[in-house]
């Protein structure tokens, strides 16, 4: 099967752009993308796709529109923001009413902002053929019954390949540093940065770890990360290399830094080079995500940021309020209760028994390396990207279009999917 995967925001370089490649793995997929933006993050990964110039006067050209209907199914995994060129969006727009193969949607935000911020969404939403989203009570399906979309919206799971990232970074236990964290994400409240820094302070500190946070961007909303009140009084210790603050000599970010770090401390880095985060995380004995939402938001499923740390090594290290709300796609149970996830749960009220097992593990290379196999199985059978590429390809080809999302509904939890 021929697959085209659009992505009209361009290539971010974040979720989205993961997800994408994730399906080509799998999928042997064309990946298209929007280059009228350029992304910062979008640099600092090996992108395997085409890039495509949509902010035309003349419109959309027709090799493109050949090309994607020679394709037996067109995934767009994201579209233009409002901040894209007018051309962008509205040639966008047309592209897709000139695909006359199968076509389905995609949607990875979580929140309503990012929801909103979509250019021609709602137009775009009835033009595709089935709709897919994390859950059927998250922001998008709420946006979608506002909007009265009759296009089919199911539930969908997000995939990832382990087996070739083990295969490209896992390291032999003995090689690690047992006493190192590395969280990545972005510099987001719901990616929990401040849990981990405030995990490190309160707990791991006396205990010489060093905790390393990578991925944090210069944004606006940096203080929030720094400091542990609204007032920006109460600044949290750490050595903060994302946005240095003239009133703290922390010196300026440098990739020298890198393997410098001193034990007991914690560092905030900023946005890195995919491939070369990757290897520092497999020489890392923890990896961490502590993403975390509202519990009608998760739709049981991972972040690629969730499954990277398990890929490389790690012992991974989660929130422990997405271990209570995210069920196993197989076991169907919360993921939090199984005896063998591999997995440390942690929150601000259970720091001191996660700092235990971290401990135990550090000085027992034997049972560490027990724990991070259970977490690399417990996961795979979770979300192993050949299995849900081939169930998103099996919704965006035959999911009726005449049926109605209750239909739809109960047609998706066959296989155990809710």
């Amino acid at each position: 099967m021929k697959i085209g995967i659009i992505l009209g925001r361009g290539t971010e370089g974040c979720g989205v752009t993961q997800c994408a490649i994730q399906m080509q793995i799998v999928s042997g997929a064309t990946i298209l993308s929007c280059v009228d933006k350029k992304w910062p993050r979008g640099k600092k990964i090996e992108f395997p796709g085409e890039y495509v110039e949509f902010n035309l006067k003349k419109g959309i050209e027709s090799s493109l529109i050949n090309q994607l209907n020679s394709y037996d199914l067109v995934v767009v995994y994201s579209v233009p923001s409002k901040s894209h060129p007018q051309e962008t969006q509205d040639n966008f727009l047309e592209l897709l009413r000139l695909i006359k193969v199968r076509k389905s949607f995609i949607n990875v935000d979580h929140n309503a902002q990012s929801i909103a911020r979509n250019a021609n969404l709602k137009e775009i939403v009835n033009e595709v053929d089935v709709a897919m989203t994390h859950a059927l009570t998250n922001p998008f399906s709420e946006w979608a019954k506002k909007e009265n979309i009759t296009t089919p919206l199911l539930k969908m799971r997000l995939g990832f390949d382990f087996d070739g990232y083990r295969s490209k970074y896992w390291k032999d236990v003995s090689q690690q540093k047992p006493r190192e964290v590395r969280w990545i994400g972005r510099l987001a409240g719901w990616k929990g940065p401040q849990l981990m820094i405030d995990f490190h302070n309160e707990q791991l500190r006396a205990l010489n770890y060093t905790t390393i946070l990578e991925g944090l961007e210069a944004s606006i909303g940096y203080k929030g990360v720094l400091y542990k009140d609204k007032e920006y009084e109460n600044r949290r210790q750490c050595a903060n290399y994302f946005r240095p603050e003239k009133e703290y000599s922390d010196g300026k970010w440098s990739e020298d830094l890198h393997g410098q770090e001193v034990a007991g401390e914690v560092y905030l880095y900023p946005p890195y080079t995919h491939v070369d985060c990757m290897n520092r995380m497999s020489l890392s004995a923890f990896g961490s995500d502590l993403y975390h939402l509202k519990p009608h938001m998760y739709g049981n499923n991972i972040e690629n940021c969730h499954a990277e740390p398990i890929a490389c090594g790690t012992v991974p290290i989660f929130h422990k309020h997405f271990g209570k709300h995210v069920i196993h796609h197989k076991t169907g149970d919360p993921v939090i209760e199984s005896k063998e996830s591999g997995t440390i749960f942690l929150d601000s009220d259970n720091m001191e028994e996660c700092a235990h097992i971290m401990r135990n593990l550090s000085d027992d290379a034997f049972l560490r390396d027990i724990y991070r196999e259970q977490a690399f199985e417990f996961w795979k059978s979770h979300a192993d990207g050949a299995d849900v590429v081939k169930e998103i390809i099996d919704i965006s080809i035959n999911t009726p279009i005449e049926n109605t999302t209750n239909d739809l509904e109960q047609f998706f939890q066959i296989g155990d999917m809710t």
